[in-house]
């Protein structure tokens, strides 16, 4: 089933704040340069070929790495670490607690996308590469793991919070659905249909009992993992025009405010209801008349905020988490 904006829901209040940092964007498809991985008050984007950090709060920078061997094309922050990908295979990843840091080629082509998870303990990194793999290392000691192969250029890979599923999207309609072992092996288990066209994110809610599919054609998809038939299917407030194309989809990562967002190619960002897939805010977060890119966008740890980056600002808006924690008559099973 598909679903449209309704134009009564508020998920986020009016007011917003803007800071004044740029965000650059490398490649025409990759927009998820912007991340939020531990404290609600600070942001971590990438300029040019440096990545810093903004507190919201001192409206103060920090540099985390400068004058880099090339300008990143994707960002990923989580479990202490940052990792930054180029274009020629780079990978450059650093302790976000101390100093140290890491720069190694992975092979291949562009990596489009990096994942940092938990595992048994340990922590990993998964780069996705336009080579058709993706590859597996452990971090702090970047041994590869292993590498996993696609029949597709892998534009996202998201591991499921507790660690057990791994889903993976890339140049085709296909959708990748993995087991992890116990022992930390993968092993594919469902290959699904997301839409019509390419997909470039993906992302697990906080249950892991949920994963959407963020694709080229402006369609998100939606599965429970019990299920392989699709839960939810949700279109782009300018879809079908090239710019409704959904670019980076994240689940709110904790509470009960049970929101997913998903981004535009430009201008709009979109809020979905994930108790009943019913209802969907669309946001405009350019000016009227002006077009302006999506850089990335990120929920806070504590899904009370979300931070919208564009190439020239980034957007801090509240999420309206008193509403949330109402649950009205009949939207509980």
């Amino acid at each position: 089933m598909t679903f449209y904006s309704s134009e009564d829901t508020e998920f986020i209040k009016p007011q917003v704040k803007k800071y004044p940092v740029r965000i650059s964007i490398q490649h025409w498809q990759l927009r998820d340069l912007l991340a939020c991985p531990s404290n609600r008050n600070e942001f971590i984007y990438s300029n040019e070929r440096s990545v810093l950090m903004y507190n919201t709060t001192e409206k103060r920078t920090t540099t985390i790495f400068r004058d880099m061997s090339f300008s990143p094309s994707s960002l990923s922050a989580g479990c202490g670490y940052l990792a930054a990908g180029g274009q020629r295979s780079q990978l450059i990843v650093r302790n976000l607690s101390n100093n140290w840091f890491a720069q190694i080629s992975v092979g291949g082509s562009i990596n489009n996308a990096m994942s940092i998870s938990n595992h048994l303990g340990s922590t990993r990194l998964l780069v996705c590469n336009n080579d058709e793999t993706i590859k597996v290392y452990n971090l702090p000691s970047l041994q590869r793991i292993t590498n996993i192969s696609l029949p597709v250029a892998v534009n996202y890979v998201s591991v499921s919070p507790d660690g057990k599923k791994m889903v993976a999207v890339g140049d085709s309609n296909q959708v990748f659905l993995y087991d992890i072992s116990p022992t930390g092996g993968y092993q594919k288990i469902s290959t699904l249909t997301a839409s019509s066209d390419a997909s470039f994110s993906c992302a697990w809610n906080q249950s892991s009992e949920k994963f959407a599919v963020a694709s080229q054609d402006g369609c998100v998809s939606v599965w429970d993992v019990r299920s392989s038939e699709k839960l939810a299917k949700i279109t782009s407030k300018q879809y079908p025009q090239v710019k409704g194309a959904c670019r980076s989809v994240k689940f709110s990562p904790s509470g009960p405010v049970d929101l997913l967002m998903f981004s535009e190619h430009v201008s709009y960002i979109n809020l979905v209801d994930t108790r009943n897939f019913s209802e969907v805010q669309s946001i405009r977060v350019a000016p009227p008349e002006n077009d302006q890119h999506i850089s990335g966008v990120s929920f806070s740890p504590d899904s009370s905020t979300i931070f919208v980056g564009l190439e020239t600002a980034v957007y801090e808006y509240q999420v309206n988490v008193m509403a949330r924690r109402c649950f009205p008559d009949g939207t509980l099973n």
